[in-house]
């Protein structure tokens, strides 16, 4: 796989041992006794107060906030801003999660800066969870690496999640918010929103993106008048043309003109000329030839329904193999009706996560959809278990669309 050493990777995870918890555990309700800023910041004081030297574009939403987040990062980078990436979850390197100006930071650098905070975090006896010591450490390498601009990606909601401990964030971004981690954020459009309309902050310009449900838009709204934080459309998508690839796919060039808008409002004027196409891991991103194997972590109805007409718009008249996996506590419903839409196989399977599958449900759902079950392989990690006569897609999740990367990345 691109980008991946197993010692390195090993020798970087083995730091973190006693911090390993229950992020993986979806059924974890997402309140104070569980999701809590309190342990933020004595972890932020013991790291020096990172936040404090970083100009922070802090960034949340259901989908679209991760490529949302590289493209502000490569538009800065292309204005020859030193910036830092924070991201998750990553693909096949926890390299992707931390960024420099828009090149992954070297095992050895995470290592050395990850081995010196940890060690400073069991001797305050501080317990943070892995995801809060990831967030001060990408800020503490930033600062350390010289970055000016850190863009921060919001793991989990917003109101709770640990890169809201930031304050004073220049711009903020909410890019579409539909339903996903419901049993963590709650079961209505409203719930959602919410929780991500907490990374709002007083008086600071919020960029929102076009959004599917008009009632996300009136809570957002609503929480950012309270705060007189003013709030900015995205640019229009033509304004995407001159930087983007003819083909780049529709969902991704609404991407774009958020993030085009919050450089802007940073008063920074980015050039087609200097802009550098990010690499976006798993993101309609087509990864081999003969056959074509495209992976894409679509893992929740809107976001499959955006990738369909991506597929259909790009490959049209293509009959495809869908590797398909989901993760438990995932819409499958609402995945499996918008595959309708699709010319294609099914190949269902198990993501490769411990957080659990959903292949149960997926093959009751697959078949209530009437979409055409291939085949069912419950633990598929071989080449020669797969039909390589048509093009395959690899979705339903990021940890399915790892398989694909652990059969046909380079």
């Amino acid at each position: 796989m691109r980008d991946f050493n197993p010692a390195a990777e090993a020798a970087f995870f083995g730091l973190f041992r006693p911090f390993f918890d229950s992020e993986k555990d979806a059924g974890k309700q997402h309140d104070p006794a569980n999701y809590s800023l309190d342990r933020m910041y004595p972890l932020a004081e013991l790291a020096g107060n990172p936040e404090k030297r970083l100009k922070i574009i802090h960034v949340a939403g259901t989908k679209g906030k991760g490529t949302t987040s590289h493209f502000i990062s490569a538009l800065l980078g292309g204005c020859g801003k030193r910036v830092g990436l924070f991201t998750s979850p990553h693909l096949c390197t926890v390299r992707e999660r931390f960024q420099i100006d828009n090149a992954l930071a070297s095992y050895e650098l995470l290592t050395a800066e990850a081995a010196d905070f940890v060690t400073a975090v069991e001797n305050a006896s501080l317990a943070p969870s892995l995801f809060e010591i990831f967030t001060l450490l990408a800020m503490k390498l930033f600062v350390k690496c010289g970055v000016e601009y850190a863009v921060m990606e919001t793991g989990i909601g917003g109101r709770l999640d640990a890169t809201n401990y930031v304050r004073n964030p220049l711009v903020t971004v909410i890019t579409p918010i539909s339903f996903d981690h419901v049993a963590l954020l709650g079961n209505t459009i409203e719930a959602i929103a919410s929780e991500k309309a907490g990374i709002i902050k007083p008086n600071v310009p919020l960029v929102l993106s076009r959004q599917p449900y008009a009632a996300a838009t009136d809570v957002v709204k609503r929480r950012a008048a309270e705060l007189s934080a003013p709030v900015f459309a995205p640019e229009e998508l033509s304004e995407a043309e001159a930087f983007l690839p003819q083909d780049c796919p529709q969902f991704l060039r609404e991407n774009f003109t958020s993030s085009l808008k919050a450089v802007r409002l940073l008063d920074v004027e980015p050039s087609p000329e200097k802009f550098t196409m990010p690499q976006l891991r798993a993101r309609f991103e087509c990864i081999h030839q003969n056959p074509i194997v495209v992976l894409d972590g679509a893992h929740n109805a809107d976001s499959m329904q955006k990738l369909v007409a991506a597929i259909n718009e790009k490959y049209a008249g293509t009959h495809w193999n869908v590797v398909l996996g989901a993760v438990k506590g995932k819409d499958v419903h609402g995945m499996a009706q918008a595959l309708r839409n699709l010319d294609a196989d099914f190949i269902l399977t198990n993501p490769h996560t411990g957080k659990g599958s959903a292949l149960p449900l997926l093959i009751e759902e697959a078949n209530a959809a009437g979409l055409h079950i291939y085949m069912v392989i419950e633990t598929l990690n071989e080449r020669s278990q797969l039909p390589l006569d048509k093009p395959l897609l690899f979705t339903g999740s990021f940890f399915t669309a790892l398989i694909g990367e652990e059969l046909f990345g380079k």
